[in-house]
């Protein structure tokens, strides 16, 4: 399977998947429903080179051509030039260091200067064709490690290993005080506090938020963690922190001190995943950047 020109894929059909459908075929391929819709709506499905049904069998060696469609551009997304720090990228994704202080994508109240912006920019000069699609989230203030998708397809493939718990993710942390316990395990609900446009806490009628954590080293008034969230809820590492009674350093807004730092110490250090092309193990991984450092001190 290749993917050139980023909206199109091509698969070559083997031995044993001949004489099946070319819609289960592409089904075996991890191809999603909805992909398939919008392929046979908007874009085009090529058997050695020729438009087909749902209804064609496909054979041992035929070139079977996904043609997905040119990406719409978004025009509340326009491209802005700003600084990125860009760890890897090529056809199909691209992964970036965000500094704090950078939204990933325009929100109400940060409409620029985001990091889709400055990758709009980016692949203007070098990729036209390219479109955002964010695979993993981190807040305004954290640092680290984001996946970004370049297409429709490795969009696709990715969040399917997001759901399916193939893709891992882990954050180093400072949080205030001595954690006792070396790891833990924090299973506690969240959800948004009232009247909040952004604030979350623990409650029973909220949504399951699971973060694992171990202690990795000991400081004069902070410890740091490496934490394993194994659900994605919204600041859910800093609510379940603060409620264990121990908030991230600098994260006001649940009860840090900002006397060290002007943002919660949190950064997204590590992200491991299936390329959604070749399938090769990718791992990446980021040391402590050099203020949670300071702040440590």
């Amino acid at each position: 399977m290749t993917i050139n020109n980023n909206n199109r894929v091509v698969f070559q059909v083997t031995t044993s998947e001949t004489g099946i459908f070319i819609k289960d075929f592409l089904r075996s391929k991890d191809i999603s429903e909805r992909a398939l819709k919008k392929l046979r709506n908007n874009g085009k499905i090529l058997c050695n080179g020729q438009t087909v049904t749902w209804r064609k069998v496909v054979s041992t060696g035929d070139e079977i051509v996904l043609v997905y469609p040119t990406p719409v551009k978004n025009r509340y997304l326009q491209p802005e030039s700003i600084p990125l720090k860009i760890i890897y990228e090529d056809a199909d994704i691209v992964i970036v260091n965000k500094q704090p202080g950078i939204c990933v994508h325009p929100t109400k109240a940060h409409p620029t200067a985001t990091l889709a912006n400055g990758l709009m920019d980016h692949w203007l000069k070098n990729n036209p064709q390219a479109s955002f699609h964010a695979v993993n989230r981190i807040d305004r203030n954290t640092s680290g490690l984001v996946l970004i998708a370049k297409n429709s397809f490795s969009a696709q493939k990715l969040f399917l290993q997001k759901q399916q718990q193939m893709l891992s993710r882990s954050y180093l942390a400072l949080v205030q005080g001595k954690v006792v316990s070396r790891t833990a395990r924090v299973d506690l609900p969240i959800v948004k506090c009232d009247g909040q446009t952004t604030k979350r806490q623990v409650a029973a009628n909220g949504q399951r938020a699971v973060t694992c954590f171990e202690v990795l080293d000991y400081f004069r008034d902070c410890t740091l963690l490496r934490l394993n969230p194994e659900t994605g809820r919204t600041h859910q590492i800093r609510v379940h922190l603060s409620h264990v009674g121990h908030p991230l350093v600098g994260d006001e807004l649940y009860g840090g001190s900002t006397k060290k730092i002007g943002r919660h110490c949190l950064h997204a250090n590590q992200l491991s995943f299936f390329h959604p092309r070749t399938g090769q193990a990718m791992i990446f991984e980021l040391p402590l950047p050099a203020d949670m450092a300071r702040a440590s001190g």
